[in-house]
């Protein structure tokens, strides 16, 4: 597989004035200090395990909105949901539906007519209801004006486009009732009737997909809950609220520019080191104090749409691309905020797009950097090269994921088999697992342990349908079937890693189910855990509002989560029981701020992240257009 061409709706890169001096004989940049916004401002995978395929679905028709009869018609039949039905036959519900229209803000949404929703009604064996998701907009645009946001984490894009649906989307849609008219609202009435009456009886049951194949339900366990904190909590309690903060909006960073050539740039890039957060953007990296948003330090340093970063640290070191064509690296001590070296990438053509798609990772002391044509290891430490790839070579390696390893992706050929290599000191192979042949190593969702998320051949060549875990050795310990219809990974991007909405630890690993109908805020979703030596799910989390809830990270052995806010409603962050899954409220948003927390979290390309008592919103994607871009950084302590 190679490398995607840059969109061809895209200008080249540029824009940003004379070339930069050699890396040899760049000084360290000054600090700076950027403008902050004002607290309160508004926004003007032993054995080879056999894989299957992720069970198919048919494609859903689209809806189509409520014509006017053009008479008096026939009382539609009783519902199938309790009548007898055919010997062997599941019920009419559950089967294929036409998807629910989302309507605009304002907007009552359109159910197609004569069909009632599936969701709380029995479903075909395997099955998880089928949610209504929003169109995403074309390349390039962010949502229209007024139009809810997509639901769910955005999908890898195909190549040559960026991801434009919303990472997060989907807070509830606001109150009104728009121009659905009577009948829809009838329609509305009816519906929500017939799903509540289904939902007590049924008990609103999930079922979890299991690698063999079963189900198990499993909803609202209970169990011993541990406090807010992560510490052991009172054994049977109610979770309470040991350690709960109440917190406000402490200070936001304004979004950087961004040339009008270049449209959209992708600013990868976020670290944490001491007390500071490490933000890389479109002409600097620069670190901000966590509790009051002072700049403690600022490196200057143009970066075009295409310049991306590495999205680890090893001792407190990184790298990050820079350059009118993204053709420098730079070393940084993230602690010291100081450059420690930079390099110019080793050219194999002159195009300005040589070095787009470019993916960087480091671990222990090694920077590693792969794009279109070539591939380069540094010391991260000094930056003496240490390896370049092979002219004439028939194995290239594609991408890196860093972290607690190095590891590689490998292509042979034109569209030939794959590798996956651990790379060790000096850029020696520590192992190597030859992928399978129909298989497409696609992210790696850990490296401590080795998760990769792989194609097996599901109805698209870019959805992860499996889940694969890799021993120390590189052998395939265990597998876990994925469902693009029931389980969402968090993933975007063609880059080997960024999956932010995949949270590894130890032997779990935890995702969101897809959003679903359901909940005060229309749409909900529920975390679900995942034990990697058994490839069984162990629980299922649902969110305490009940609306949308995705995985943020894994504090003293407890998951930490972020329950998305409602248009009126803000969000909070919950700890879940790591036995049971039970959430306890852990940290209450402003009220004050729900517009701003709502337009951050329902953004493009919107990261959340926790760090020692405070809660952050962080933007990696930018716009020319002056209005769209949302904050930099959102923090809440």
């Amino acid at each position: 597989m190679s490398q995607p061409p840059p969109p061809p709706s895209q200008p080249p890169s540029g824009g940003f004035g004379p070339p930069p001096e050699q890396p040899d004989d760049r000084p360290d940049q000054p600090e700076r200090q950027p403008e902050q916004q004002p607290e309160k401002a508004e926004r003007e995978q032993p054995p080879q395990v056999p894989l299957s395929k992720s069970p198919q679905s048919p494609a859903d028709p689209p809806g189509q909105p409520p014509q006017a009869p053009a008479g008096p018609q026939t009382p539609p039949g009783p519902p199938s949901y309790g009548y007898p039905q055919q010997p062997g036959q599941p019920g009419q519900f559950g089967g294929p539906e036409q998807p629910v229209q989302p309507g605009q803000f304002g907007q009552a949404p359109q159910f197609p007519p004569g069909q009632p929703q599936a969701y709380g009604y029995p479903q075909q064996p395997g099955q998880m209801p089928q949610a209504p998701y929003g169109q995403a907009p074309a390349y390039g645009r962010p949502p229209a004006y007024g139009q809810p946001p997509s639901y769910g984490y955005p999908q890898q894009p195909g190549y040559g486009q960026y991801p434009t649906q919303p990472m997060y989307g989907g807070g509830a849609q606001p109150p009104g009732g728009g121009n659905g008219g009577n009948k829809s609202a009838k329609i509305l009435a009816v519906v929500a009737a017939v799903v509540a009456v289904l939902l007590v009886a049924g008990g609103g049951v999930w079922f979890l997909t299991k690698d063999d194949g079963g189900t198990e339900a499993k909803k609202g366990d209970k169990g011993t809950t541990q406090g807010a904190d992560g510490g052991s909590g009172d054994s049977g309690g109610s979770g309470g609220e040991k350690g709960l903060i109440d917190a406000e909006l402490a200070w936001t960073v304004d979004p950087p520019k961004v040339d009008k050539q270049d449209i959209i740039a992708e600013a990868p890039g976020t670290w944490f080191v001491g007390g500071n957060i490490v933000k890389a953007t479109t002409s600097s990296t620069t670190a901000y104090d966590m509790k009051t948003g002072k700049v403690a330090w600022s490196i200057d340093m143009p970066r075009p749409k295409d310049c991306t970063a590495a999205f680890e640290m090893s001792e407190d070191r990184t790298v990050v691309q820079y350059g009118r064509r993204c053709e420098f690296v730079m070393g940084i001590d993230l602690a010291a905020g100081k450059k420690l070296w930079n390099k110019e990438l080793p050219s194999k053509r002159d195009s300005s797009s040589e070095f787009s798609y470019t993916e960087m990772a480091v671990s222990g002391d090694i920077a590693a950097a792969a794009w279109i044509g070539n591939a380069v290891g540094y010391d991260l430490s000094t930056g003496k090269e240490l390896w370049q790839q092979e002219e004439g070579s028939d194995c290239k390696d594609r991408g890196y994921s860093g972290g607690a390893q190095l590891v590689a992706k490998l292509e042979c050929g034109f569209g030939g088999s794959q590798k996956v290599q651990g790379v060790g000191p000096g850029g020696k192979k520590k192992w190597e697992w030859d992928v399978p042949d129909g298989i497409e190593v696609l992210k790696v969702l850990s490296t401590d342990p080795l998760v990769l998320g792989v194609n097996a051949g599901g109805e698209s060549s870019i959805d992860i349908t499996d889940v694969m875990v890799l021993s120390d050795s590189g052998e395939l310990q265990d597998k876990i079937s994925i469902d693009k219809d029931r389980h969402e990974l968090g993933c975007r991007g063609i880059t080997l890693s960024n999956c932010p909405g995949t949270v590894v630890d130890g032997g779990t690993m935890y995702i969101s189910s897809k959003p679903h109908q359901g909940g005060e805020y229309g749409q909900t979703s529920e975390i679900i855990a995942f034990d990697l030596t058994t490839g069984k799910s162990k629980w299922l989390g649902e969110p305490t509002t009940g609306g949308r809830i995705v995985p943020v990270t894994v504090e003293d052995g407890s998951l930490l989560a972020y329950e998305l806010p409602g248009y009126d409603k803000p969000g909070q962050v919950v700890t879940l029981d790591p036995k049971t899954g039970k959430p306890s409220p852990r940290m209450k948003l402003p009220e004050s701020g729900v517009k701003q927390e709502y337009d951050m979290a329902t953004g493009s390309d919107v990261h959340p992240f926790w760090k020692d008592g405070h809660f952050f919103l962080v933007n990696h994607r930018f716009y020319a257009t002056a209005g769209l871009s949302d904050l930099a950084i959102a923090a809440y302590s």
